[in-house]
């Protein structure tokens, strides 16, 4: 590591105390199958939130949970999925495998029973009674209120379910949607694309126990005051959410350990090095693991939005992505975000990480909206959403990376 001599004594003192093996164990940890994904509702959730809390205050630092109803509810399932393709006397030709062949559609209806039917290709110009007992498959799903007023259509005509086409990613996998819209009055299942087309004229039989689940998030925060009163209203919020997808019930594990659970393990490690190096600043550091980011960034929509009641002006970086190595660290500024942006910059020049402008969806938008200065930062993701994004994605030179360039940076903008 190639590191400027401008670069305080002290920072790199601190810096020496940084360890990447620790990171990895804290991101497996939040990967465990008893957390079963980290999705906002479920027990495992719950464990990973407890888990969090646990730590930083093991870390002596100020921890707190905050509650809020989700705005948008949580796309769940009742028991596994099933797809089948069948003879007319029901002996099984092929079983499809969840998440790689087929998934769940985010607008079905409950169907916890197994219905047979066979697969008629959908025709605006075909005769109603062509459904009556069929799986109608979709070449093109419609958009909003019209999807919903062609499932009435097709249930009345006697359809019992819709198949629509999927296409995979790269890497083989249909990804996971868990925000939940307004169901519509048919049973619906995603088919990759090539096997959609395929069982048209043939028999299956499914079963689809899917419902839309209204629950509660928790941000969980860690604070540890500064030494400026004057500052004491003006935090610096160090954020990475760490709610994910979730395990599909009865089929793969999506754990999530890219996409955040490597970030929120390098917040951990840094709040470590702080209480170890016993190092003062004097802006108050509000370190904050956002709940709900995968539904909507709820959680940190819900945070900003009560620091701007309290008048609070916090500065804000977050990461969303530190486990894969890119050419360069992604940067998206928002406005007025020159202390922040001059700040990436120096760490970026005394630890000769290179950084680029980037797109970053996630939680300091919402921040942004809320007229704070914000900042994303990712280092980099992989298979997002998928069974794919599992520890052995993660590298450690990554989360070294995010690691020291943003203590460097929290040097700057709060000691």
């Amino acid at each position: 590591m190639v590191i400027e001599q401008a670069a305080p004594s002290d920072l790199l003192a601190a810096l020496t105390l940084l360890d990447p093996t620790r990171i990895m164990e804290h991101t497996q940890q939040l990967c465990a199958p008893a957390f079963a994904g980290r999705r906002v509702g479920t027990q495992g959730h719950a464990e990973a939130t407890d888990f969090l809390v646990e730590q930083w205050k093991a870390l002596e630092w100020e921890t707190t949970t905050q509650a809020f109803p989700l705005s948008a509810p949580v796309f769940e399932q009742a028991a596994p999925l099933l797809l089948e393709q069948v003879t007319s006397e029901g002996e099984v030709l092929h079983t499809f495998v969840q998440r790689t062949e087929y998934c769940e559609h985010p607008r079905s209806a409950f169907q916890p029973e197994i219905v047979a039917g066979r697969v008629v290709a959908f025709s605006e110009e075909g005769a109603s009674s062509r459904y009556r007992g069929a799986w109608v498959a979709l070449d093109a799903v419609p958009q909003g209120a019209a999807f919903t007023t062609l499932a009435d259509e097709l249930a009345l005509q006697g359809a019992i379910g819709l198949l629509t086409p999927l296409y995979i990613t790269a890497d083989g996998y249909l990804v996971k949607r868990i925000i939940a819209h307004a169901p519509i009055a048919l049973p619906v299942l995603s088919v990759r694309v090539d096997l959609h087309a395929q069982l048209v004229g043939t028999r299956i039989r499914a079963r689809v126990p899917v419902f839309a689940h209204q629950t509660q998030g928790y941000n969980v925060l860690a604070h540890r005051p500064g030494t400026d009163t004057l500052l004491a209203n003006a935090p610096l919020i160090l954020g990475a959410h760490y709610d994910g997808v979730g395990d599909d019930v009865g089929g793969p594990r999506l754990p999530g350990a890219t996409d955040n659970a490597a970030a929120v393990a390098v917040l951990l490690e840094l709040a470590r090095i702080i209480t170890q190096a016993r190092l003062q600043f004097r802006r108050p550091l509000l370190f904050v693991a956002f709940d709900a980011e995968e539904v909507g960034t709820q959680g940190s929509s819900v945070l900003a939005a009560q620091l701007k009641t309290q008048g609070s002006a916090p500065l804000m970086l977050n990461l969303d992505g530190a486990a894969c190595l890119n050419d360069a660290v992604w940067v998206e500024p928002g406005s007025q975000t020159e202390p922040l942006l001059q700040a990436l910059d120096h760490a970026g020049r005394w630890l000769d990480i290179p950084l680029i402008v980037g797109n970053i969806a996630s939680d300091q938008r919402q921040f942004t909206q809320a007229g704070f200065p914000a900042v994303g930062l990712s280092v980099g993701a992989a298979q997002l959403h998928t069974p794919g994004d599992t520890i052995e994605r993660v590298q450690p030179e990554a989360l070294r990376i995010a690691a020291t360039l943003l203590l460097a940076t929290l040097w700057q903008l709060a000691a």
